[in-house]
């Protein structure tokens, strides 16, 4: 089992960084290489499956996100059948601010070509989820509110 993690200091407090990500209409602005669709229920509810389809050096692949452990403002854990792979979001306020981690522990899926495999090294995934950090960040604080 592979395994990353990240995290990212955002400017923003941790009831608005959890309800931005909460919120999967924003996900294909932070995200744009993946889609995700028929969510069951709201993603910060214990049991929410949805399905995710991304492509990956021209190969598509489609997989099934079950969240299995919420604690509001904390953690979401989720774990994908395609791989397979648990990832945790991780909150904690510093201040004003929050700080955000994403931790996963992946296979590469079994369909994927050896030879892709071994180009999919960690240091890729981990540009790929620094990105995607970067990206969140940047949308969550030109979203927060402005005090009157």
């Amino acid at each position: 089992m592979n395994h990353i993690q990240d995290e990212i200091l955002i400017k923003a407090p941790v009831e608005h960084v959890w309800a931005f990500l909460c919120d999967t209409s924003h996900w294909r602005d932070f995200d744009p290489r993946s889609e995700s669709y028929d969510f069951s229920g709201p993603y910060d509810q214990v049991g929410t499956t949805y399905v995710e389809k991304w492509k990956m050096m021209g190969f598509e692949m489609k997989g099934t996100h079950t969240v299995v452990e919420v604690a509001p403002l904390k953690l979401i854990h989720e774990r994908i059948d395609s791989g397979p792979m648990d990832m945790f979001y991780r909150f904690e306020p510093e201040g004003d601010a929050t700080r955000m981690t994403l931790a996963a522990d992946y296979e590469m899926p079994g369909h994927i070509p050896g030879f892709i495999k071994s180009l999919l090294t960690r240091s890729w995934i981990e540009r790929q989820t620094r990105q995607m950090l970067e990206d969140f960040k940047g949308l969550a604080e030109a979203t927060v509110p402005v005090p009157a």
